[in-house]
């Protein structure tokens, strides 16, 4: 049986001697070496089972020799001990953080010290995967080259974790969290399409980031569907989310024509995203055209997705926490505080990237009268029942919240005027067929009018002028009849405009004032 290789590093040559006694006279042999650069070079060389390595040490330390040992795939798998007289706990921290095996202190007894040997070549004997590979001799040029390109890897790393640990302290909400991350890893990586699928419970999230080209909606279902096809078998069955939302994230670069071929998914590069130690999504990127990408690229992404989830999480679990502080106690939608702050987001979109916007401002019609009939209890049963019908309608992107009493408003986003017609009257008529049951009494029926606006138009501005538009909408709708959807035009705002000045009540029931409202609202029409 062949004896056991050992390594033993060390500037003193009297170390060098008794502890290298001690080791041959238990049958091992030993190989010695007087300084970092030495130690590093042999231990590529010779291929030792073992290396006892001191810490101060000519040329390189004790620590600077163990990572690159420990980062090299012909050496990783060779157990390390440290062995020096530094027993200070920050020493101990940083060598086992440079991914030593074990930290020995010279003040240690004989026994222990060979205790300790043949415990760690028990250990490594057994995991020895480089035996076939033939090992090229280093000269000490390329020992302090490879020593400097390890340097120069940890703080790149370190450099990119501190680029997105700085997205912690900036704030930012959820979605513009994950843009951030995009955006960082853009300047690490030239992709053209960047897809990040994740899960938070029952709710499923899918974010698309696009450079060049810019790509179609066929494009986004087929990479959407690609994506979640690779996720799915890492997930527990009954934790599927029922459905992933689709972010399209803003992108820059040229477009694409109808006809080019569709993207190239085989060449998309995967990296599972992990939250507690089980897989919660899949971060995917693919090259630009003509491009692909190597070793460097695909560790990169791994570096970026590992530390980039916690801080979405975190930009996440702020952005629920904070929803819940903004829901209406009652119905369970979102309040006004939130309403205005999500429109004026909205708004500023559309402004920007010229995209459609589209608001419903919904109340019920004579509201006042089910209060009065039935009691407060019973008009709150009625707000719930008709925001579960109202939510049944829409899609999870859009965003409904009460405006105030039984005004409820309805923020549709990448929709224009005739989307938000089409919703508004499936609203409508959900509401209409709703019934509300109180006991054993006949059911309720209840009706809402609904007024409808969709930016941008250049007399609207601002939020401010959105919002009156749409309840001058609403207003007209109920002047009309009630239980029906009016779509604004310039025209009510001229006609508005001569009702003020002919000192026409201006209130949201033709002719009526509205009344102070409570929780179940008091004073609608």
């Amino acid at each position: 049986m062949a004896k056991a290789r050992i390594l033993l590093a060390d500037d003193s040559p009297t170390i060098l001697k008794v502890v290298g006694g001690i080791l041959e006279q238990e049958g091992y042999e030993v190989v010695t070496a007087r300084d970092g650069v030495e130690a590093a070079e042999k231990a590529f060389q010779v291929q030792p089972d073992l290396i006892l390595l001191d810490v101060m040490m000519p040329r390189m330390n004790g620590y600077q020799v163990c990572r690159l040992l420990k980062n090299e795939l012909l050496t990783r798998h060779i157990p390390i001990l440290i062995l020096t007289s530094r027993d200070q706990p920050r020493e101990k921290f940083w060598g086992l953080q440079t991914g030593a095996d074990e930290f020995i202190s010279k003040g240690v007894g004989n026994e222990e010290l060979l205790r300790l040997v043949k415990a760690f070549l028990a250990r490594g004997s057994s995991v020895r995967p480089m035996r076939n590979v033939k090992v090229q001799p280093l000269q000490n040029v390329d020992v302090l080259a490879r020593a400097n390109e390890l340097l120069d890897r940890t703080l790149y790393e370190a450099t990119v974790i501190n680029e997105i640990g700085k997205l912690v302290h900036s704030l930012q909400d959820y979605e513009e969290t994950v843009r951030s991350a995009m955006l960082i890893l853009h300047k690490l990586i030239d992709y053209s399409v960047a897809a990040l699928a994740l899960t938070h419970g029952e709710e499923g999230e899918f974010f698309v980031q696009t450079w060049c080209p810019e790509i179609t909606e066929e494009d986004v279902l087929a990479l959407k569907e690609h994506v979640l096809g690779i996720l799915r078998p890492y997930l527990d069955p009954a934790m599927v989310p029922p459905q992933f939302t689709t972010r399209l994230l803003n992108s820059e670069g040229c477009s694409r024509r109808k006809g080019e071929r569709p993207l190239p998914l085989d060449q998309l590069l995967c990296v599972p995203v992990k939250g507690k130690g089980t897989v919660v999504g899949v971060f995917a990127v693919l090259p630009q055209p003509g491009h692909s990408f190597d070793q460097g690229d695909e560790e990169t992404l791994h570096l970026v997705v590992t530390h980039a989830y916690a801080v979405i999480e975190n930009a996440w679990l702020y952005e629920e926490v904070r929803k819940l502080s903004m829901k209406d106690g009652l119905t369970r939608v979102f309040n006004r505080r939130y309403l205005d702050e999500r429109l004026e987001e909205e708004f500023k979109k559309s402004m920007r990237y010229n995209k459609p916007l589209c608001i419903l401002m919904m109340d019920l019609d004579h509201f006042k009268r089910i209060n009065d009939r039935y009691g407060h209890p019973v008009g709150d049963l009625t707000l719930k029942r008709v925001m579960e019908c109202t939510r049944e309608t829409l899609r999870s992107t859009d965003v409904v919240g009460r405006y105030g009493g039984e005004e409820f408003l309805i923020i549709l986003p990448d929709t224009d005027s005739r989307g938000g017609t089409l919703v508004a009257e499936r609203i409508r008529q959900r509401v209409e067929q709703c019934e509300i049951r109180v006991d054993e009494a006949e059911p309720i029926k209840v009706t809402v009018s609904i007024g409808i606006c969709a930016v941008p138009r250049p007399e609207i501005n601002t939020p401010a002028q959105f919002v009156a538009a749409v309840d001058m909408a609403l207003y007209e709708a109920k002047r009309l009849g009630r239980n029906r959807v009016q779509l604004y035009t310039p025209e009510l705002s001229a006609e508005a405009e001569r009702e003020v000045a002919a000192g026409a009540p201006q209130k949201d029931c033709p002719g009526q004032k509205v009344q102070p409202t409570g929780t179940g609202g008091g004073g609608g029409c």
